[in-house]
């Protein structure tokens, strides 16, 4: 695929070459002018003799080849167009499916410590009025418009500033700044502006009472699930806790971030092994099919390479590949390969296979020889993209039966099934556009009456052309176009085989591969809201609520008192009471540390009730053995 830019009236796309149907058509449209020049100079046919007496005749020849030719176009820009959109669906299926089942993967038991809350279990929040807003609206970007009107003896100086406090707007330089500061921090690219013009966010979100917002988790939960038994501090995988800390709400943006992604180690972990198996499957099942779109033939090589995270964006158009892809690439250089692609010969089954081992399908984790020669084993296309279909399907289905992807139920996984197979249907619709070329009988045709109109425009020209120069401009500009049209149809007709105007399928693959490496995040960093300020207060009260209650019950317990004159048996009574009470005491006790302090008065003044009832037992105890001697 040829990128290009937009310039003025384009005429910076004129200089373009290789991949130009204008540079083709030139080739018929300078050759019908030197027929024109021979015929309007060596033409001895008296002037009152002409062929034609009227140009009706050749306009309906050129009105009917103008019809075949636009006919053929527009049926090659439908063909264009449509492998364009199968490749993207077959993408997209097999894209969901991976994910559902990375997502269901998460779900299952052994990653049960590392979930984030569930919104079902505190029911209760929803009476505070709370909201789940990220950050408050920022001021409106008309602020620099309106501080810049703003002028000393304006007549609107006034207005303007009547408008900037009435919406809210800030006339303050630092506020100015920070509002363009922002444009950087929340930029979805990392790019060395977002990292110079971000600044540390020194204001504790979580802390505020009205929204239910806590530190957040930048690892994505994976610090949770993989404690370090050896220095006894969570490990994680592509974020490094100990050196951010578990609660860090953002990385401080003098960090650079690792290119590699989600996929990174720094946290001293590897993502999950099925994760990990997942995503090579998923890569070498889409990386075989588009490989089998661009090479179908079993007697040409078709290399798989390995796809490196965070690597450079293949480039769409060969004509920016590095020299050393180019010399594998092509065998000619830049002026001979220009001249084959212009004489149409570039397009050779040596020169594909060439330009394709060149540019290998890259597949994330790499082949293995097993794989590759299962892959070798299979006959025709279609079998080994078949082939790892199997495999992937295999992998769901065998995960699914041993627990690995949750308590997901078996329609569930039937429609992510569905996914690959749909996937599967939108393959054979690229396959069909593939191996199926444009029909013979009207390429044929097109072809013989655009060599045609090289001999009948020289001819209508010569009629009708006054002056020689006008008659070779029209004549080549009117077989250049007709030529162009028949050039683009056949350059549209099969878009995974014509380079340079090819779907640039090594680069779609890149950006397959790196949605695919999404799933190694874990779960979403704003999830753990259980760990904001709302959720520790509201579990303090919930906690000193219950304190009261049970304080209150221990004091309403009745603690037996003794006199002189009660009987042994009354005594044996008041005792066993006694160690009720106090059972009844230490089991009433709560657990949570912040209500220690408050029982500890209450502790202290049952032991002083206690001890004072066990002296009085004792000494009556006494006196009954003195009587008894």
């Amino acid at each position: 695929m040829i990128e290009y830019y937009r310039g003025a009236y384009g005429a910076n796309l004129l200089t373009r070459w290789h991949g130009s149907s204008l540079a083709k058509a030139f080739i018929p449209g300078g050759l019908s002018v030197l027929l024109y020049l021979i015929l309007f100079y060596f033409d001895t046919t008296p002037e009152e003799e002409v062929y034609l007496n009227h140009p009706y005749a050749v306009g309906v020849l050129v009105s009917s080849v103008s019809f075949l030719i636009i006919f053929r176009a527009n049926y090659g820009y439908q063909r264009y167009w449509e492998a364009c959109t199968t490749v993207h669906h077959l993408m997209s299926k097999w894209m969901d499916c991976a994910i559902f089942i990375g997502v269901f993967h998460l779900q299952s038991e052994h990653f049960k410590d590392m979930r984030p809350p569930n919104f079902f279990d505190y029911n209760e929040l929803n009476d505070l009025n709370l909201t789940r807003d990220r950050e408050t609206a920022p001021p409106p970007l008309e602020e620099e418009l309106v501080n810049d009107n703003m002028n000393m003896g304006s007549p609107t100086s006034f207005a303007s500033s009547e408008r900037s406090i009435e919406i809210g707007l800030s006339t303050n330089s630092d506020d100015r700044a920070q509002l363009r500061r922002r444009r950087y921090e929340k930029s979805i690219h990392s790019t060395k502006n977002t990292i110079r013009g971000a600044s540390v966010d020194t204001i504790d979100r979580s802390h505020d009472q009205t929204r239910l917002f806590g530190p957040g988790r930048l690892d994505g939960g994976w610090g949770k699930m993989y404690p370090n038994d050896i220095n006894g501090k969570p490990t994680a995988t592509y974020y490094d806790i100990q050196k951010f800390g578990k609660d860090a709400s953002r990385i401080p943006p003098s960090e650079p971030l690792d290119k590699r992604g989600f996929a990174s180690t720094k946290g001293g972990r590897t993502p999950s092994l099925f994760l990990q198996e997942l995503t090579h499957l998923a890569s070498l099942l889409c990386a075989v099919a588009l490989t089998t779109l661009r090479n179908d033939l079993d007697d040409v090589e078709s290399p798989l390479g390995v796809y490196t995270p965070g690597q450079k964006w293949p480039e769409v158009d060969p004509h920016y590949l590095s020299k050393d892809v180019r010399r594998q690439a092509y065998e000619q250089g830049p002026f001979m390969r220009n001249i084959r692609y212009l004489l149409g010969i570039d397009q050779t089954k040596h020169a594909r296979t060439i330009y394709n081992a060149a540019r290998p399908m890259l597949v994330i984790g790499g082949v293995s020889d097993n794989e590759i020669a299962f892959l070798q084993r299979a006959r025709g296309p279609s079998a080994k993209t078949q082939l790892v279909w199997n495999w992937i399907s295999d992998l769901i289905i065998r995960e699914h039966h041993s627990g690995t992807l949750g308590n997901v139920g078996p329609p569930i996984i039937s429609r992510v099934i569905q996914f690959l197979s749909d996937g599967m249907l939108y393959y054979n619709h690229a396959r069909k556009i593939m191996f199926t070329p444009f029909p013979f009988p009207h390429a044929q045709l097109s072809a013989f009456f655009v060599l045609m109109m090289v001999l009948a425009i020289p001819l209508l020209m010569v009629q009708y052309a006054n002056e020689h120069w006008l008659g070779a401009i029209l004549t080549f500009l009117t077989v250049t176009c007709l030529a162009g049209l028949h050039e683009v149809a056949r350059e549209l007709e099969n878009p995974f085989r014509n380079a340079p105007n090819d779907v640039p399928l090594c680069t779609l693959l890149a950006f397959y591969n790196e949605a695919l490496i999404t799933m190694f995040s874990g779960h979403h960093p704003d999830a753990y809201w259980n760990e904001s300020e709302i959720i520790k207060k509201r579990s303090r009260e919930k906690a000193m609520n219950g304190v009261k209650k049970e304080v209150s019950q221990v004091g309403a317990l009745e603690i037996p008192t003794l006199s002189e004159s009660d009987s042994a048996e009354e005594e044996n009574v008041a005792v066993k009471k006694l160690f009720e009470v106090k059972n009844a005491s230490t089991d009433a006790l709560p657990q949570s540390v912040d209500s220690l302090e408050e029982l500890k008065r209450l502790i202290e003044k049952q032991e002083e009730k206690i001890k004072e009832l066990q002296n009085r037992v004792q000494k009556k105890g006494d006196g009954v053995e003195k009587q008894v001697k």
